[in-house]
């Protein structure tokens, strides 16, 4: 984030300098004109920044990792966002890292990654069941059997159209 402020700044000042440079080519623009297109090239900076996060940040992710939620928001202190909403935050899951246990058929580890905008990235190991359709996190205390099934587990049912389960069981 005080990268793009930064960038916003100094990009504030480069238009400023090409508006005084208008403004002494052309003496009868306003005095007005330099703050004017400074202040407007950095909110055009901003907008673009954040239209374009999205598509930057998910560009950048390595194979095998396949974005599966990106919903897209909009806000009141972003009145342009009612026109065309923008995505702040995605899900994204590792599918070539994804582990299975020959002793529970249709039951899938997997790492899910929460991004947002302006927040820390979160990495979320999951248990999914593909045939029971539902989810398990995979966190501190719980317990495996010794086949590697799950001995006991925070069970949460999943719909056949969660984003999860359906990019992981749609390729078991």
């Amino acid at each position: 984030m005080l990268i793009e402020l930064v960038a916003a700044v100094a990009l504030g000042f480069a238009a400023a300098g090409l508006a005084l440079l208008a403004r002494r080519a052309v003496p009868s623009l306003p005095r007005f004109t330099v703050p004017a297109v400074a202040g407007l090239a950095m909110i055009g900076f901003g907008i673009w920044s954040e239209y374009t996060w999205f598509d930057r940040t998910s560009a950048t992710l390595p194979d095998g990792i396949e974005v599966i939620s990106a919903p897209a928001e909009s806000a009141v202190w972003r009145p342009w966002s009612y026109v065309t909403p923008l995505v702040l935050r995605f899900m994204a899951v590792d599918l070539v890292g994804a582990r299975r246990n020959e002793a529970a058929p249709g039951q899938v580890i997997v790492e899910a990654y929460v991004i947002g905008r302006h927040g820390p990235r979160a990495r979320i190991p999951v248990l999914l069941d593909c045939v029971g359709l539902r989810r398990a996190d995979i966190a501190d205390g719980i317990d495996f059997a010794p086949d590697g099934t799950i001995a006991e587990g925070d069970w949460r049912p999943a719909a056949p159209d969660d984003p999860l389960i359906a990019a992981v069981c749609g390729t078991s």
